[in-house]
C-alpha cells in the first residue's frame, strides 16, 4: 500500500491504521529493532502473546510453519502477530519465494506479519536493495506498508540526544549534540551506548564536547573529514599524532587511506561546487549523499573557501599513488604504515 518514513509509520500506528503485512529494512538497526518490538507489543500484548504471537527465523526459513501460523485464528485477543527476522530473498530458492508469497498475499484480517532485517545486509551497494530484495519490497509496498529505516540528520537526532540527557537530569548545548551524532556516523546503537556513559560521567550537569572527546569511542569513518583537512592545512602534529592513535587501535595502512580518501573526495567536491557558484545542498543531491552523511559536505563548504583546488587534486594523486604503492608492495604492518606516513608527508608539503 506504502512506502513509509519512520516517522510516518509512527503516525500511522498512533492512529491505529494498521497493515496485515510490514517489510522494515535500512541501515539503522537500532532504530528498527526498537521500533518492531514496540508494534509486536502493540498488536500482540504479553499476556497474548503465547498463544498469538509466533517468531520464524528468515535465515532458515520453514514455509509450512509460517502457513500455519497465518492461518491460525486469534485466542481471546485481536490479532496474531508473526514476524520474521533476517529474511534475505538471494538466499531463498524460487519455489520457497514463489509459496512465502501466495501465503502474505492472502492474509486475514485478524492476521499481521512483520519482516524485518537486523542482521543480514540487503543492499548492494550504500543506498539501494539487491535486486531480488527489491522486488520483494515493491510485492510487499503492494500488499502492505515498507519502511526504511535510513539514518537520521545530526539535526533530528541531536534533538533526541538533548531529550535523553534531561531525562537524566543533565544538558547538552545544539551543536554538542549533533556533534556526538557525527562522531557516531548517526548510528542510534552507538548514541545510545555513549548517552549511557556520558550520563552516568555528567551526574546532572551540562555535557561538555571535552566530556564527548575524553569518553566517546572515535569511530575510524569519523576521522576521514577531520584528518583531510587538516591534510591539506599541513597540520602534521593533528595528523601524524591521530595516525598513531590509529595504528595502536590496530587499523591497518590501507583502511586508514580509504577514509582520507573519501573525505577527501567530499571535500574536492564541494570546493568546485563553490567555486562555480552552487551550495552544498547541491553538492549532497547531485552526489545523492545519505542524510547521515550530508554533513561532510555541509562541513567542507565553510572550511575549504581558502584551500586551492589544484591543492586538493595534487593531494588525491598523491595519495593515490600511496594507495597503489600498499596494495602491490605491501611490506607488514609497521612497513605500510611507514608508506602512508610517508605519502602523507609529502602531501602536506605541497606548496600550492
Amino acid at each position: 500500500m506504502a512506502l513509509l518514513t519512520a516517522s510516518a509509520l509512527g503516525k500511522k500506528i498512533k492512529d491505529n491504521e494498521i497493515d496485515s503485512l510490514y517489510y522494515f529494512y535500512g541501515h539503522d538497526t537500532a532504530a528498527l529493532e526498537s521500533f518492531t518490538k514496540r508494534l509486536i507489543n502493540k498488536l500482540c500484548p504479553g499476556d497474548a502473546q503465547m498463544m498469538n504471537f509466533h517468531k520464524l527465523d528468515g535465515k532458515n526459513l520453514d514455509i509450512p510453519r509460517l502457513a500455519d501460523a497465518c492461518q491460525a485464528l486469534p485466542f481471546m485477543a485481536e490479532r496474531v502477530v508473526v514476524a520474521i527476522n533476517d529474511l534475505n530473498m538471494d538466499t531463498v530458492l524460487k519455489d520457497d519465494g514463489d509459496d512465502l508469497k501466495k501465503i502474505l498475499g492472502d492474509l486475514g484480517e485478524a492476521t499481521t506479519v512483520i519482516i524485518y532485517a537486523t542482521g543480514v545486509d540487503l543492499f548492494k551497494n550504500k543506498k539501494y536493495l539487491t535486486d531480488k530484495n527489491k522486488r520483494f519490497a515493491d510485492f510487499c509496498e503492494k500488499h502492505g506498508t515498507v519502511c526504511d529505516f535510513a539514518y537520521k540528520r545530526a539535526s533530528d537526532l541531536g534533538k533526541s540526544i538533548a531529550a535523553y540527557l534531561s531525562k537524566s537530569g543533565c544538558q547538552i548545548s545544539k551543536n554538542n549534540a549533533e556533534y556526538l551524532a557525527n562522531l557516531c556516523l548517526c548510528d542510534t546503537a552507538f548514541i545510545q551506548q555513549e548517552l549511557e556513559k556520558l550520563a552516568a560521567y555528567a551526574q546532572g550537569r551540562e555535557v561538555t564536547r571535552e566530556d564527548i572527546d575524553l569518553l566517546c569511542i572515535r569511530r575510524i569513518e569519523s576521522d576521514g573529514y577531520s584528518l583531510a583537512i587538516n591534510i591539506l592545512r599541513g597540520n602534521a602534529g593533528m595528523v601524524f599524532t591521530r595516525l598513531q592513535e590509529l595504528d595502536m587501535q590496530n587499523y591497518e595502512a590501507f583502511e586508514i587511506l580509504g577514509i582520507i580518501g573519501f573525505s577527501l573526495t567530499d571535500i574536492y567536491r564541494t570546493k568546485l561546487a563553490r567555486s562555480s557558484g552552487l551550495g552544498y545542498a547541491d553538492v549532497a543531491k547531485d552526489f545523492k549523499y545519505p542524510r547521515n552523511r550530508e554533513f561532510a559536505v555541509k562541513n567542507a563548504y565553510s572550511e575549504c573557501g581558502n584551500i586551492s583546488a589544484e591543492r586538493i587534486r595534487q593531494t588525491l594523486e598523491i595519495l593515490s599513488q600511496t594507495d597503489l604503492q600498499l596494495k602491490t608492495r605491501s611490506q607488514g604492518k609497521s612497513g605500510d604504515m611507514l608508506t602512508l606516513e610517508q605519502g602523507l608527508a609529502r602531501s602536506m608539503a605541497l606548496r600550492c
